[in-house]
């Protein structure tokens, strides 16, 4: 076995709400260091401001302005202790405590005495899943429709053959590569469309409906000549010429 696969893998989970909050990326990344000293119980970590300053690669003055959007967001609390030395508390959920518990990934041998992980066990909210954006699937197979809906287009469509128009509805999407997110709904669509089209129709054409035109003839421009005396472009007998 390589050195690489006995070698622990250590890691920290980040409640999805501090990595969403209007904070900056170094402050993001304090979090995750100061859970991983944070004690399993209290929640509290005290590593000093040198110590998270070397495991982040900055200076201390970041690591304090890093922690000041910690607090500013309810991420973290921070107090002094006697011996001057800084702690840390880590809210895990937003506006309730929750353990602070460790964690091991499966490359991990032994136990983890020294350090704590993050990992939040707040569950998703109950109405998680309906807010989920419903995705578009491919028709299914089989098709099937609930027999209250099969009965409520008979009745409101009772001019269509319903078995027939499934049939005809599935060889359409199959061949088309359709995808629809609510198929039943898609279904009825198609029964008010095969309505409609089945209606007969009667095409007028759009000369019909103008009224005739007004104005004059062809030959019309030869006539105010002759009405002048100028019968150079008359026909023999037109307009009484000779």
């Amino acid at each position: 076995m390589t050195d690489e696969l006995n070698t622990e893998i250590r890691f920290s989970i980040i409640p999805e709400w501090v990595t969403y909050s209007q904070v900056s990326d170094k402050a993001v990344r304090l979090y995750s260091v100061l859970a991983r000293y944070a004690d399993n119980h209290t929640h509290e970590a005290f590593p000093s401001r040198e110590t998270l300053a070397e495991k982040m690669g900055c200076s201390a003055k970041s690591i304090d302005r890093a922690s000041q959007e910690l607090i500013r967001v309810g991420a973290i609390t921070k107090r002094q202790r006697h011996n001057s030395s800084l702690v840390y508390t880590l809210r895990v959920s937003k506006g309730v405590d929750t353990t602070v518990q460790g964690g091991w990934s499966p490359l991990s041998r032994g136990v983890d005495t020294d350090v704590h992980l993050t990992r939040t066990t707040e569950l998703e909210p109950d109405n998680y899943i309906e807010k989920k954006a419903k995705r578009a699937t491919s028709i299914p197979d089989p098709f099937a429709l609930e027999d209250t809906v099969v009965d409520a287009l008979r009745k409101k469509h009772p001019s269509l053959d319903i078995g027939e128009q499934i049939d005809a509805f599935v060889d359409f999407h199959t061949a088309k590569g359709s995808v629809f997110k609510d198929w039943s709904a898609a279904f009825r669509t198609w029964c008010r469309n095969a309505v409609k089209f089945a209606e007969p129709r009667t095409v007028i054409h759009k000369q019909a409906l103008k009224p005739a035109a007004e104005g004059p003839t062809e030959r019309g421009w030869v006539e105010n000549l002759h009405d002048i005396g100028e019968h150079w472009e008359c026909r023999p007998g037109e307009f009484g010429c000779r």
